[in-house]
């Protein structure tokens, strides 16, 4: 049995179950990756009961919940508490209690620093020597300006005691997930068995066809301008009107070179004056985003590369969602970018202090297509290689890599029914402990 363990609720309506969408593929995912090799996939959470029908359908309909039939996709899902939410390390003890006496693996999720109960009700649980895989996730630091003093002092405590909950569980796991290098620097030090797993935001199905791809870049011809695309706010700070300026000095090499630019901000009027100002009403325009993902990925598709704009450096994430459409990235020399396109050879790096050059370069591109192509072809392979199926086979991996077999095979896969358990442990009975 593979457990999961987290904070993070999901509603009820009767008997039937909701999750948000990302919690739903995520299970999915995670099931066909493990393929059975843990046993059955298990999720322990807190459970909300909803009696809002009309506040459901609406949730359903925006896209933020859906049903979900634990029978039909082989995923158990299984309530720790009903109505209120797990707060203190005692509720998972007596949980873990009831819930590990078949062979597991056990897998906490730490969101927040709220979800460090977690981790303390392992240690507190004695009799619980089950392999850990530990999910651990960049908290959102939100804005502080409100926040009376004390408030804030009481966050940073709790935060710090979630930080040493965290270099003790990574000591005890057998493989360590963390979703960002910051996470990663900080406590792999903690950890046996460290790896850095993003929660990709494409999947195969988003990614464009080589023939589509070959098609569209074929389709380019010379008299066609080399369609570059942005997407930043529109404020001083992320350095739009440096794009501009970019533009115009690959058109003074001669370069046949569109830029259209997608982003809010109270600096839109600035930059069109800036716009008017070099001759670039026709070259340079702000459009607006589509109203749904299918017609985001058409709209995406009609350029040939992304253009970052020279203070910017990005995240994975935003390569992804280029790469997934055959895009390629044209960015600037720092540290993170230059990484990753170096990994995937699917971009140019460009001098971020010479604008100049920079025109120059994307000039050499517009004249030399070849190359458009060859680091088209690499931007989607990449996508592919970073989708979120290619990225759950290789989390699958090293789980096996780190658990080599099944604990305790000689145990049967089953968990105690919730009747039962509530009615030996207190903890599981929704009334406060």
């Amino acid at each position: 049995m593979y457990l999961i363990l987290t904070c993070q609720p999901y509603q009820l309506h009767g008997n039937q179950v909701y999750l948000t969408a990302d919690r739903a593929r995520q299970l999915r995912l995670l099931r066909n990756s493990l393929d059975g090799k843990f046993g059955q996939l298990t999720l322990l959470a807190p459970s909300v009961v909803d009696g809002s029908e009309s506040a459901l359908h609406a949730d359903c309909d925006a896209g933020r919940l859906q049903a979900f039939n634990p029978a039909n996709e082989e995923i158990r899902v299984e309530p720790v508490l009903q109505h209120i939410l797990p707060n203190s390390p005692g509720h998972w003890k007596n949980i873990l209690q009831s819930f590990t006496q078949s062979a597991c693996v056990l897998q906490p999720e730490i969101n927040s620093a709220a979800d460090a109960v977690i981790a303390d009700g392992i240690f507190q649980s004695t009799g619980v020597s089950h392999p850990i895989v530990l999910v651990h996730s960049d908290a959102s630091s939100g804005d502080h300006h409100s926040r009376s003093r004390t408030a804030l002092l009481r966050d940073r405590l709790t935060h710090r005691r979630c930080r040493r909950s965290c270099e003790r569980l990574a000591k005890r796991s057998e493989l360590s997930l963390f979703s960002s290098e910051s996470s990663m620097r900080q406590y792999s030090k903690y950890a046996r068995n460290s790896r850095i797993f993003c929660e990709p935001s494409i999947s195969n199905d988003d990614v464009i066809s080589e023939a589509d791809l070959l098609k569209r870049l074929c389709c380019d011809t010379p008299s066609l301008p080399l369609r570059l695309v942005s997407h930043a706010p529109l404020e001083n700070k992320y350095g739009v009107n440096l794009s501009i300026a970019i533009i115009r000095y690959a058109r003074n090499f001669g370069a046949n070179v569109s830029l259209d630019i997608y982003g809010q901000g109270f600096q839109r009027s600035e930059l069109q004056y800036q716009i008017a100002k070099l001759g670039l009403t026709r070259e340079v325009r702000f459009q607006q985003h589509a109203s749904n993902a299918t017609e985001s990925l058409q709209q995406q598709r009609q350029y040939d590369a992304m253009l970052l704009t020279p203070v910017i450096d990005c995240d994975l994430q935003p390569f992804l969602s280029c790469y997934s459409s055959g895009l390629p990235m044209l960015g600037f020399d720092h540290s993170c970018f230059a990484k990753q396109i170096a990994a995937d050879s699917a971009g140019i790096i460009l001098p971020q202090h010479d604008l100049q050059r920079c025109g120059q370069q994307i000039a050499e591109l517009e004249l030399h297509r070849g190359q458009l192509i060859e680091i088209s072809l690499s931007a989607r392979q990449a996508a592919c290689r970073h989708s979120r199926e290619s990225w759950y086979a290789k989390r699958a991996e090293w789980t096996l890599d780190a658990i080599p077999r099944f604990p305790r095979t000689s145990l049967p896969d089953v968990l105690p029914s919730a009747a039962s358990a509530q009615q030996h442990d207190p903890a599981l009975s929704g009334l406060p402990t």
